[in-house]
């Protein structure tokens, strides 16, 4: 489904202004709704096929799902309808540049990168409180406006934590560079804590201009979620305390239970550490990169080493079989 600057479809409802953006999980075009002037955002999924009963039924959640989201920080949903034999939705449309677009040129002043990810973590305080998983959060879904306004889009993956029966076992969905260990791993009991893992990567991202892991292809991007330690933010950016050091890799340990507990308990570190006295960045702290525990070789018996090598490859079949699933 492709439309073109000024096209008028269904049944004159909507003129398409343009294309705002083309992440992974489809193009969202620029709209004006005729009967109110307001200018839209319209997203449609790739293959979204009326026909797709997997799709619709997902389609149908993201509409209950907008529908109990009101924020400040969450870009407000307004429609959805099939358009051209796909199903389609409007939303709120907020006028400003991504993340990405922001750091395409390098990392953004620590100051207004906590304030960002302040405001993403305040939406995200919202949808985990109606028990709603975003799953998918990237840095082309949170948009800045000129004027400084924040607001979290994408909830395209969202569902309520107890629906667990829409995707199909082991699929990987959403962008290797922002998700979860557990979702590499085909987790499907995933909570909060992978929200606030993603939001972890953006926070690395406005420090340094860089995601994490950015390795040549997404099946590497997978493994380093699963194995690898980042380097520390005040590696590739001097002006980095000590301590949103230590933030960013708590937001980013492997182990959920290690992260922060909540996005509420995450943006009050964050908060807490922007008001602080600036700590001296001119020698970054040593962390010792220690790689998870069914990584590294165990010093005991052959038989604890046979265990050691079964693991191993485990993870690996796991990796290999959700790479081939969003291939």
């Amino acid at each position: 489904m492709t439309f073109a600057p000024s096209d008028v479809l269904d049944r004159d409802k909507y003129e398409f202004l343009g294309i705002i953006d083309k992440p992974k999980a489809g193009i969202t075009y620029k709209v004006r709704n005729l009967a109110s002037g307001q200018i839209e955002a319209l997203r449609a999924l790739p293959g979204a096929s009326s026909s797709d009963p997997e799709t619709v039924a997902r389609f149908q959640r993201e509409i209950k799902v907008h529908t109990r989201l009101a924020h400040r920080n969450i870009l407000a949903f307004h429609d959805v309808f099939e358009l051209d034999g796909q199903l389609v939705m409007t939303s709120e449309y907020l006028e400003g540049a991504t993340l990405a677009a922001l750091t395409r040129e390098g990392p953004l002043l620590s100051s207004e990168a906590i304030r960002i990810i302040c405001e993403v973590l305040s939406g995200l305080e919202e949808a985990h409180s109606l028990g709603i998983v975003h799953r998918a959060i990237t840095a082309e879904h949170v948009v800045v406006s000129p004027a400084g306004e924040v607001k979290l889009g994408g909830f395209g993956l969202a569902k309520p934590a107890s629906d667990m029966n829409l995707t199909q076992s082991g699929a990987v969905l959403g962008d290797a560079r922002y998700i979860s260990p557990e979702q590499v791993m085909g987790t499907t009991a995933l909570d909060a804590r992978a929200d606030l893992y993603s939001v972890g990567v953006l926070l690395y991202q406005a420090f340094t201009g860089k995601v994490p892991f950015a390795n040549p292809n997404d099946f590497d991007v997978m493994v380093a979620q699963v194995s690898s330690v980042p380097r520390l933010p005040s590696l590739l950016n001097p002006g980095i305390s000590p301590e949103l050091d230590r933030i960013v890799l708590t937001a980013l340990s492997k182990k959920p239970e290690e992260r922060f507990a909540s996005a509420r308990d995450f943006r009050l570190a964050l908060e807490a550490a922007g008001t602080a006295p600036e700590a001296e960045a001119s020698e970054a702290p040593e962390v010792e990169c220690v790689p998870p525990q069914f990584f590294m070789e165990p010093q005991s018996s052959p038989s604890s080493k046979t265990a050691f090598a079964f693991g191993l490859l485990s993870v690996a079949i796991a990796i290999v079989v959700a790479y081939l699933v969003i291939h």
